[in-house]
Protein backbone atom coordinates (compact mmCIF):
# COMPACT_ATOMS: atom_id res chain seq x y z
CA UNK A 1 0.00 0.00 0.00
CA UNK A 2 1.91 3.34 -1.05
CA UNK A 3 0.50 6.58 0.47
CA UNK A 4 -1.65 7.24 -2.71
CA UNK A 5 -3.42 3.94 -1.92
CA UNK A 6 -3.57 4.74 1.92
CA UNK A 7 -5.03 7.95 1.44
CA UNK A 8 -7.61 6.22 -1.20
CA UNK A 9 -8.90 3.68 1.01
CA UNK A 10 -8.80 5.94 3.78
CA UNK A 11 -10.95 8.33 2.08
CA UNK A 12 -13.64 5.27 0.76
CA UNK A 13 -13.78 4.10 4.70
CA UNK A 14 -13.63 7.39 6.28
CA UNK A 15 -14.97 10.73 4.08
CA UNK A 16 -15.22 12.88 7.40
CA UNK A 17 -11.50 12.55 8.15
CA UNK A 18 -10.37 12.88 4.26
CA UNK A 19 -12.38 16.04 4.78
CA UNK A 20 -10.59 17.07 7.72
CA UNK A 21 -6.99 17.39 6.01
CA UNK A 22 -7.62 20.70 3.95
CA UNK A 23 -9.36 22.13 7.51
CA UNK A 24 -5.62 21.43 9.37
CA UNK A 25 -3.82 21.84 6.19
CA UNK A 26 -2.55 18.81 6.05
CA UNK A 27 -3.60 17.76 2.52
CA UNK A 28 -0.76 15.46 0.75
CA UNK A 29 1.40 15.74 4.03
CA UNK A 30 1.37 11.71 5.10
CA UNK A 31 2.61 12.10 8.60
CA UNK A 32 -0.03 15.38 9.06
CA UNK A 33 -2.58 13.11 7.48
CA UNK A 34 -2.39 9.98 9.97
CA UNK A 35 -2.51 12.58 12.67
CA UNK A 36 -5.42 13.80 11.35
CA UNK A 37 -6.67 10.33 11.53
CA UNK A 38 -5.56 9.47 14.79
CA UNK A 39 -7.25 13.17 16.48
CA UNK A 40 -10.58 11.62 14.69
CA UNK A 41 -10.21 8.47 16.57
CA UNK A 42 -9.25 10.40 19.93
CA UNK A 43 -12.34 12.45 19.32
CA UNK A 44 -14.51 9.08 18.67
CA UNK A 45 -13.65 7.70 21.92
CA UNK A 46 -14.19 10.64 23.83
CA UNK A 47 -17.36 11.64 22.64
CA UNK A 48 -18.58 7.67 23.12
CA UNK A 49 -18.29 6.70 18.92
CA UNK A 50 -16.58 3.59 20.69
CA UNK A 51 -17.61 1.71 18.01
CA UNK A 52 -16.41 4.19 15.48
CA UNK A 53 -12.97 4.39 17.15
CA UNK A 54 -12.85 0.21 16.59
CA UNK A 55 -13.57 0.66 13.04
CA UNK A 56 -10.32 2.82 13.10
CA UNK A 57 -8.28 0.61 14.54
CA UNK A 58 -8.87 -2.53 12.43
CA UNK A 59 -8.32 0.08 9.27
CA UNK A 60 -5.25 0.79 10.98
CA UNK A 61 -4.48 -2.57 11.40
CA UNK A 62 -4.99 -4.08 8.27
CA UNK A 63 -3.05 -1.13 6.35
CA UNK A 64 -0.32 -2.15 8.55
CA UNK A 65 0.03 -5.62 7.00
CA UNK A 66 -0.44 -4.03 3.53
CA UNK A 67 1.96 -0.96 3.76
CA UNK A 68 4.91 -0.05 2.05
CA UNK A 69 8.09 1.78 4.45
CA UNK A 70 6.73 5.15 4.19
CA UNK A 71 3.13 4.71 5.26
CA UNK A 72 3.92 2.37 7.65
CA UNK A 73 6.52 4.81 9.46
CA UNK A 74 3.89 7.29 8.89
CA UNK A 75 1.50 4.66 10.38
CA UNK A 76 3.84 3.80 13.73
CA UNK A 77 4.89 7.53 14.57
CA UNK A 78 1.66 9.36 13.92
CA UNK A 79 -0.83 7.45 15.24
CA UNK A 80 0.49 5.18 17.33
CA UNK A 81 3.49 6.77 18.57
CA UNK A 82 1.57 9.97 18.95
CA UNK A 83 -1.19 7.97 20.59
CA UNK A 84 1.01 6.56 23.23
CA UNK A 85 2.88 9.94 24.25
CA UNK A 86 -0.59 11.89 23.63
CA UNK A 87 -3.34 12.02 26.15
CA UNK A 88 -4.25 9.81 28.74
CA UNK A 89 -7.55 9.58 30.02
CA UNK A 90 -9.57 6.34 31.96
CA UNK A 91 -11.95 6.29 28.99
CA UNK A 92 -9.37 6.21 26.15
CA UNK A 93 -7.35 3.53 28.48
CA UNK A 94 -10.45 1.18 28.58
CA UNK A 95 -11.48 1.45 24.65
CA UNK A 96 -7.69 0.33 23.90
CA UNK A 97 -7.90 -2.39 26.16
CA UNK A 98 -11.44 -3.66 24.65
CA UNK A 99 -11.43 -2.75 21.46
CA UNK A 100 -7.74 -2.23 19.80
CA UNK A 101 -6.53 -5.21 18.03
CA UNK A 102 -3.80 -7.39 20.16
CA UNK A 103 -1.19 -6.12 17.91
CA UNK A 104 -1.82 -3.15 17.32
CA UNK A 105 -2.03 -3.07 21.62
CA UNK A 106 1.20 -4.50 21.99
CA UNK A 107 3.02 -2.17 19.77
CA UNK A 108 1.03 0.66 21.77
CA UNK A 109 2.44 -0.60 24.68
CA UNK A 110 5.72 -1.02 23.42
CA UNK A 111 5.54 3.02 23.27
CA UNK A 112 3.90 3.92 26.30
CA UNK A 113 3.57 1.71 29.08
CA UNK A 114 0.99 3.58 29.95
CA UNK A 115 -1.73 1.45 28.18
CA UNK A 116 -0.63 -1.80 29.25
Amino acid sequence: MTANDFRAALAAEFPEVAAMFAENYATGLLHCEVGCFRQATEEAIDSGRHWLAERHFRFVEQAMVEADHEVRNALELSYLEDSATGEHTPERHRVVKERMPAALRRRLIELGEWWE
